[in-house]
């Protein structure tokens, strides 16, 4: 329990680098650091490494603590002094960013300066589109990924991986960092395209995976593993930077809260399900049919999203990524 509070609320923290950088990198910042979340399901590999080369338990999780501990205090040192008063300037931009789209409303203007939602209580911000989107887009997509995570060994085993020595469940559990190398490609897929292409994208890479799941052939398996270890990389980097960029610095904390939470209590349906599916059809066909359907409540909302952000651009990604002037660049604080 610890250790999931801990790395969330960790994570959380690192992914407020973005609000700090240049506008022109929030996306960068978003991916990079979520794919570096994903790319560390390779540490227990290296861990357990440590323990054949010879070191004990004791030894191994003792090192690992120590390093996690200065790790963790040299990361809340480097957020001293000017980091923290660039976050304490966001918030008052975002305040003042609310004022302005009051005025705006008044004045019967629709402001396309700034995401409409910057600024507003947590409260205003939960009876917006943007959350209604984030609640069934994260919570059904969540709920995929984990599922895939939790019955691919199976479905390999079925299809006589044990017998070959599990070799395609080591192909996948290489493939699962592998969106670390694509970063860039993540960076200009959501400056160009905006949330609504991202999103798209997101959920094509998570239909191919779901779709080679139901075809019973082990070297077909592979491509849904290239597509999932993508799927899942985009998919944070994604939904974190429209969390971000829609909301703001002040609520970011809180709406995640609220989202993962959402989010767990869904993810709670992942084993009854499963044994579900054994009894009706004694394999994953059934777990995969559902995730199937899951598909489409979420591309829907994405139709909706896409409206929406027409009707107010300044709430896309694609639309609000300025080039920092030179003579802006020059008087900014160094980080």
């Amino acid at each position: 329990v610890l250790s999931g509070i801990g790395g969330t609320a960790l994570m959380i923290q690192s992914l407020k680098l973005a609000f700090i950088v240049a506008p022109k990198h929030f996306t960068l910042v978003m991916a990079l650091a979520n794919c570096l979340v994903d790319s560390s399901s390779v540490v227990p590999l290296g861990l357990y490494r440590l323990h054949v080369a010879g070191l004990s338990r004791g030894e191994v999780f003792s090192g690992y603590a120590i390093l996690c501990f200065v790790l963790s205090m040299c990361l809340a040192y480097s957020w001293c002094g000017p980091p923290n008063a660039r976050l304490c300037a966001a918030n008052r931009k975002e305040r003042n960013a609310a004022e302005s789209n009051e005025e705006s409303k008044r004045q019967g203007v629709v402001s396309t300066s700034h995401p409409r939602l910057h600024g507003l209580s947590l409260k205003e911000q939960l009876y917006s589109m943007e959350f209604a989107f984030a609640v069934v887009f994260m919570m059904t997509q969540v709920f995929r990924s984990n599922s895939y995570l939790g019955i691919i060994k199976e479905i390999l085993q079925d299809l006589g991986d044990a017998e070959i020595d599990n070799f395609y469940t080591q192909i996948l559990t290489i493939l699962l960092p592998a969106s670390t190398l694509l970063i860039p490609a993540f960076d200009v897929c959501m400056k160009k395209g905006g949330f609504a292409v991202t999103f798209l994208v997101v959920s094509l890479l998570g239909l191919t995976w779901n779709v080679v799941m139901l075809i019973p052939s082990l070297w077909v398996q592979v491509i849904g593993f290239a597509a999932f270890s993508n799927f899942r990389g985009l998919l944070f980097a994604s939904f974190f930077t429209f969390i971000g960029h829609s909301f703001g610095n002040r609520t970011f904390g809180r709406i995640n809260a609220i989202l993962w939470f959402l989010t767990f209590l869904l993810s709670l349906l992942v084993w009854p399900i499963t044994e579900l599916s054994k009894t009706w059809t004694g394999d994953m066909t059934f777990m995969s049919i559902f995730l199937l359907i899951l598909f489409v409540p979420a591309f829907i909302l994405l139709l909706v999203l896409a409206f929406h952000l027409r009707k107010h651009p300044a709430g896309d990604i694609a639309q609000t990524v300025p080039k920092t002037p030179k003579a802006e660049t020059q008087n900014e604080p160094r980080i």
